[in-house]
């Protein structure tokens, strides 16, 4: 029995995500899941929406709870709030982004991007541009395109801010919006990395429909390598990042917090991201 019952804690693990609409985050939950049912432990769900404050209103009314533990997926970069539930006695763990002070499992964003970018100067891609959401908070979408920029900095390549659109969020339809501003132009990338699988989908979509061919006009490269990233209208080709693996280390950190077997330290995973390569940039 994990030692936080005998702290008059209840046998529940709190979870806090950005969207569950997202098929991002739904391994990671699964995981989650089933590791705390192994442990005899309940999994209660919050939705943040990418709301800072919110998120916040979440832990606090788990600590309030009596909640075992929580897992984060946070939309902010200020972690006083998860430090506050610790000091608590709360252990919290941070899923998909890094917290310095706390434990974390994520992916190495910045060397995902450098797949990305390695891969299309491979395809012998010049001319390449962005879409990506911009979200002050988000630090790990900044980590991604750092990692695509610095590979064609360190190739000589420049990045029109013309072809470096943002999109508000992640979803499909900002995908096709940031294709009709492409197609708006009469000079245009070869290839273009798009931040999250959502966005690259709609953006092929968009595309296509109006009669440009991927990869032959226009190559295109996602992130997250989602379910549905397999099945495209033009299969994409993405990063693959190890979602119910994050999952489930994060849970495991969590339960060696509530068992007392954890180091004193921080513990702190990175997990490494893979390209798949798929019809869109063969």
């Amino acid at each position: 029995m994990a030692r936080g019952l005998v702290q008059n804690r209840t046998a529940t693990v709190g979870v806090v995500v950005l969207e569950l609409s997202n098929p991002f985050f739904v391994p990671m939950l699964s995981a989650v899941e089933t590791v705390a049912a192994k442990r005899g432990f309940l999994v209660v769900v919050g939705e943040s929406g990418r709301d800072p404050d919110k998120e916040r209103r979440y832990v606090e009314q788990f600590q309030q709870l009596r909640i075992g533990g929580i897992i984060v997926t946070t939309a902010s970069r200020r972690f006083d709030h998860l430090a506050a539930a610790r000091a608590g006695g709360t252990p919290v763990v941070l899923m998909a982004r890094r917290w310095d002070e706390g434990d974390y499992v994520t992916a190495d964003h910045v060397e995902a991007g450098r797949l990305v970018g390695k891969h299309l100067l491979a395809r012998n891609y010049r001319r390449i541009g962005l879409v990506w959401t911009y979200e002050p908070e988000n630090t790990a979408i900044e980590e991604r395109v750092h990692g695509v920029r610095e590979v064609l900095a360190d190739a000589g390549l420049e990045l029109p801010e013309r072809w470096n659109l943002r999109t508000p969020t992640t979803l499909l339809e900002d995908g096709m919006d940031a294709a009709d501003r492409y197609l708006a132009m009469t000079d245009r990338p070869r290839a273009v990395f798009v931040s999250t699988d959502r966005q690259a989908m709609g953006f092929v979509e968009r595309l296509v429909s109006q009669g440009l061919r991927v990869p032959e006009d226009m190559a295109v490269v996602g992130y997250d390598d989602i379910p549905f990233a397999a099945c495209a209208r033009v299969p994409l080709t993405t990063v693959a990042i190890p979602m119910r693996r994050m999952g489930d280390l994060a849970a495991e950190i969590l339960f060696d917090r509530l068992d007392g077997v954890a180091e004193s330290e921080s513990r702190q995973i990175l997990l490494q991201p893979e390209l798949i390569v798929r019809a869109s940039s063969p």
